[in-house]
Protein backbone atom coordinates (compact mmCIF):
# COMPACT_ATOMS: atom_id res chain seq x y z
CA UNK A 1 0.00 0.00 0.00
CA UNK A 2 1.24 3.71 -0.83
CA UNK A 3 2.01 6.18 2.06
CA UNK A 4 -0.06 8.80 2.92
CA UNK A 5 2.08 11.79 3.29
CA UNK A 6 1.07 14.31 5.76
CA UNK A 7 2.81 17.35 6.13
CA UNK A 8 3.23 21.50 5.97
CA UNK A 9 -0.73 21.47 7.58
CA UNK A 10 -1.66 19.87 3.99
CA UNK A 11 -2.48 16.12 3.44
CA UNK A 12 -1.28 14.93 -0.03
CA UNK A 13 -2.36 11.83 -0.95
CA UNK A 14 0.10 9.28 -2.95
CA UNK A 15 -1.47 6.72 -5.49
CA UNK A 16 -3.13 3.79 -3.96
CA UNK A 17 -4.10 4.53 -0.68
CA UNK A 18 -7.09 2.99 0.49
CA UNK A 19 -8.95 3.82 4.40
CA UNK A 20 -8.67 -0.16 5.01
CA UNK A 21 -5.49 0.50 7.27
CA UNK A 22 -7.59 2.72 9.13
CA UNK A 23 -9.72 -0.12 9.68
CA UNK A 24 -7.39 -2.63 10.57
CA UNK A 25 -4.38 -0.61 12.48
CA UNK A 26 -6.24 2.11 14.08
CA UNK A 27 -9.00 -1.01 15.38
CA UNK A 28 -6.20 -2.43 16.62
CA UNK A 29 -4.73 0.79 18.83
CA UNK A 30 -7.83 2.53 19.44
CA UNK A 31 -9.19 -0.53 21.32
CA UNK A 32 -6.05 -0.25 23.66
CA UNK A 33 -6.68 3.21 24.31
CA UNK A 34 -10.66 2.43 25.12
CA UNK A 35 -9.41 -0.23 27.38
CA UNK A 36 -6.04 1.84 28.98
CA UNK A 37 -7.88 5.27 29.10
CA UNK A 38 -11.58 4.80 30.33
CA UNK A 39 -12.59 8.08 29.37
CA UNK A 40 -12.39 7.82 26.39
CA UNK A 41 -15.12 5.50 25.93
CA UNK A 42 -17.28 8.24 26.55
CA UNK A 43 -16.98 9.42 22.91
CA UNK A 44 -20.41 7.87 21.35
CA UNK A 45 -21.85 9.41 24.12
CA UNK A 46 -20.02 12.44 24.38
CA UNK A 47 -21.04 13.21 20.15
CA UNK A 48 -24.60 11.83 21.03
CA UNK A 49 -24.78 15.02 22.69
CA UNK A 50 -25.56 17.22 19.64
CA UNK A 51 -29.01 18.78 19.81
CA UNK A 52 -29.54 18.61 16.15
CA UNK A 53 -30.18 14.55 15.00
CA UNK A 54 -31.92 15.17 11.60
CA UNK A 55 -30.17 14.04 8.87
CA UNK A 56 -28.35 16.08 6.39
CA UNK A 57 -28.75 16.57 3.02
CA UNK A 58 -26.21 18.14 0.53
CA UNK A 59 -27.42 21.09 -1.70
CA UNK A 60 -27.32 19.38 -4.85
CA UNK A 61 -25.57 22.30 -5.70
CA UNK A 62 -22.85 22.10 -3.32
CA UNK A 63 -22.67 25.22 -2.82
CA UNK A 64 -22.08 26.56 0.74
CA UNK A 65 -24.14 29.40 2.51
CA UNK A 66 -22.52 32.49 4.42
CA UNK A 67 -24.09 31.78 7.57
CA UNK A 68 -22.48 27.68 7.09
CA UNK A 69 -19.26 28.46 6.52
CA UNK A 70 -19.52 31.36 9.47
CA UNK A 71 -20.52 28.47 11.87
CA UNK A 72 -18.16 26.79 11.04
CA UNK A 73 -15.69 29.07 11.86
CA UNK A 74 -16.71 30.08 14.90
CA UNK A 75 -17.40 26.27 15.91
CA UNK A 76 -13.60 26.02 14.81
CA UNK A 77 -12.63 29.10 16.87
CA UNK A 78 -13.99 27.76 19.76
CA UNK A 79 -12.59 24.68 19.95
CA UNK A 80 -9.35 25.72 19.26
CA UNK A 81 -9.29 28.66 22.15
CA UNK A 82 -10.57 25.91 24.29
CA UNK A 83 -7.19 24.52 23.54
CA UNK A 84 -5.69 27.29 24.09
CA UNK A 85 -1.64 26.20 23.79
CA UNK A 86 -2.25 22.80 23.55
CA UNK A 87 -3.75 23.53 19.88
CA UNK A 88 0.39 23.47 19.05
CA UNK A 89 0.46 20.28 20.64
CA UNK A 90 -2.16 19.07 17.61
CA UNK A 91 -0.31 21.04 15.19
CA UNK A 92 3.39 19.48 15.72
CA UNK A 93 2.31 15.48 16.20
CA UNK A 94 0.35 16.02 12.94
CA UNK A 95 3.05 17.82 11.04
CA UNK A 96 5.49 14.72 12.81
CA UNK A 97 4.15 12.70 10.61
CA UNK A 98 5.07 14.11 7.44
CA UNK A 99 8.34 13.52 8.54
CA UNK A 100 8.02 9.67 8.57
CA UNK A 101 9.31 7.78 5.61
CA UNK A 102 5.92 5.35 6.11
CA UNK A 103 3.18 7.45 7.38
CA UNK A 104 -0.43 6.25 6.66
CA UNK A 105 -3.93 7.34 7.54
CA UNK A 106 -4.00 5.14 10.28
CA UNK A 107 -1.55 6.82 12.15
CA UNK A 108 -3.81 9.50 13.46
CA UNK A 109 -6.22 7.18 15.12
CA UNK A 110 -2.82 5.68 16.64
CA UNK A 111 -1.71 9.18 18.15
CA UNK A 112 -4.58 9.11 20.57
CA UNK A 113 -3.59 5.93 22.13
CA UNK A 114 0.64 6.48 21.69
CA UNK A 115 0.11 9.76 24.08
CA UNK A 116 -2.39 9.77 26.82
CA UNK A 117 -2.45 13.39 27.10
CA UNK A 118 -3.34 14.11 23.86
CA UNK A 119 -6.18 11.93 24.14
CA UNK A 120 -7.08 13.99 27.00
CA UNK A 121 -6.64 17.68 25.46
CA UNK A 122 -9.01 15.87 22.57
CA UNK A 123 -11.72 14.88 24.42
CA UNK A 124 -11.96 17.91 25.88
CA UNK A 125 -11.80 20.06 22.50
CA UNK A 126 -14.56 17.19 21.35
CA UNK A 127 -16.90 18.26 24.41
CA UNK A 128 -15.99 22.18 23.18
CA UNK A 129 -17.15 21.19 19.67
CA UNK A 130 -20.36 19.39 20.80
CA UNK A 131 -21.58 22.22 22.71
CA UNK A 132 -20.54 24.78 19.69
CA UNK A 133 -22.85 22.61 17.49
CA UNK A 134 -25.50 23.06 19.96
CA UNK A 135 -25.46 26.27 20.02
CA UNK A 136 -25.09 27.33 16.34
CA UNK A 137 -27.44 24.80 15.88
CA UNK A 138 -25.86 22.16 13.80
CA UNK A 139 -25.60 18.79 13.82
CA UNK A 140 -22.52 16.71 13.09
CA UNK A 141 -23.51 15.60 9.76
CA UNK A 142 -24.31 18.98 8.10
CA UNK A 143 -21.00 20.16 10.02
CA UNK A 144 -18.89 17.41 8.79
CA UNK A 145 -20.07 18.36 5.15
CA UNK A 146 -19.36 21.86 5.98
CA UNK A 147 -15.97 21.29 6.54
CA UNK A 148 -14.84 18.96 3.91
CA UNK A 149 -16.65 21.87 1.44
CA UNK A 150 -14.75 24.53 2.80
CA UNK A 151 -11.32 22.61 2.48
CA UNK A 152 -12.09 21.70 -1.07
CA UNK A 153 -12.78 25.24 -1.67
CA UNK A 154 -9.26 26.25 -0.61
CA UNK A 155 -7.75 22.87 -1.86
CA UNK A 156 -6.57 21.35 1.41
CA UNK A 157 -6.87 17.42 1.09
CA UNK A 158 -7.40 16.05 4.83
CA UNK A 159 -8.49 12.12 6.53
CA UNK A 160 -11.31 12.58 7.90
CA UNK A 161 -11.08 9.91 10.64
CA UNK A 162 -14.01 8.39 12.47
CA UNK A 163 -12.90 8.57 15.97
CA UNK A 164 -15.96 8.00 17.78
CA UNK A 165 -17.11 5.19 15.48
CA UNK A 166 -13.90 3.08 16.03
CA UNK A 167 -14.53 3.53 19.63
CA UNK A 168 -17.70 2.13 19.83
CA UNK A 169 -16.85 -0.55 18.17
CA UNK A 170 -13.35 -1.25 19.70
CA UNK A 171 -15.94 -1.86 23.00
CA UNK A 172 -17.98 -4.37 21.31
CA UNK A 173 -15.03 -5.74 19.57
CA UNK A 174 -15.60 -5.40 16.48
CA UNK A 175 -13.53 -4.01 13.64
CA UNK A 176 -14.65 -0.59 12.05
CA UNK A 177 -15.33 -0.33 8.19
CA UNK A 178 -14.84 2.27 6.18
CA UNK A 179 -13.68 4.19 9.63
CA UNK A 180 -12.70 7.43 7.69
CA UNK A 181 -13.36 8.98 4.38
CA UNK A 182 -10.92 10.95 2.07
CA UNK A 183 -12.83 14.74 2.46
CA UNK A 184 -11.78 18.32 1.45
CA UNK A 185 -9.73 18.58 -1.84
CA UNK A 186 -10.09 15.14 -2.20
CA UNK A 187 -13.52 15.32 -3.66
CA UNK A 188 -12.20 17.11 -6.46
CA UNK A 189 -12.70 21.04 -7.62
CA UNK A 190 -14.99 22.97 -5.80
CA UNK A 191 -17.04 25.31 -7.87
CA UNK A 192 -16.51 29.10 -7.97
CA UNK A 193 -18.84 30.11 -5.37
CA UNK A 194 -17.63 28.50 -2.99
CA UNK A 195 -13.61 29.06 -3.71
CA UNK A 196 -14.70 32.71 -3.53
CA UNK A 197 -16.22 32.28 -0.40
CA UNK A 198 -14.01 30.09 1.79
CA UNK A 199 -10.96 32.98 0.47
CA UNK A 200 -11.43 35.26 3.12
CA UNK A 201 -11.26 32.42 6.03
CA UNK A 202 -8.39 30.82 4.17
CA UNK A 203 -6.18 31.51 6.69
CA UNK A 204 -7.99 30.36 9.37
CA UNK A 205 -9.18 27.43 7.74
CA UNK A 206 -5.52 26.22 7.24
CA UNK A 207 -4.13 27.06 10.57
CA UNK A 208 -7.07 24.09 12.07
CA UNK A 209 -6.09 21.96 9.41
CA UNK A 210 -4.45 19.54 11.83
CA UNK A 211 -7.81 19.55 13.73
CA UNK A 212 -9.99 18.96 11.21
CA UNK A 213 -8.45 15.24 10.86
CA UNK A 214 -8.38 14.95 14.32
CA UNK A 215 -12.20 15.24 13.55
CA UNK A 216 -12.92 18.73 15.54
Amino acid sequence: MKKLAIGCGVVMLAVGVTVIAIGYYGYFKLRGTVTQFAEFAKLPEIEREVRVKAPFTPPASGDLTASQLDRLMEVQKRVRDRLGENAAAFERTYKSLGEKKQTTAADLPALLSAYRDLAAMWLDAKRTQVAALNDAGLSLDEYRWIRGAAYQAIGAPFVDVDFARIAADAMKGVQTSPPGTFDGAFRGTASAANQKLAEKFKKQLEDNLALASFGL
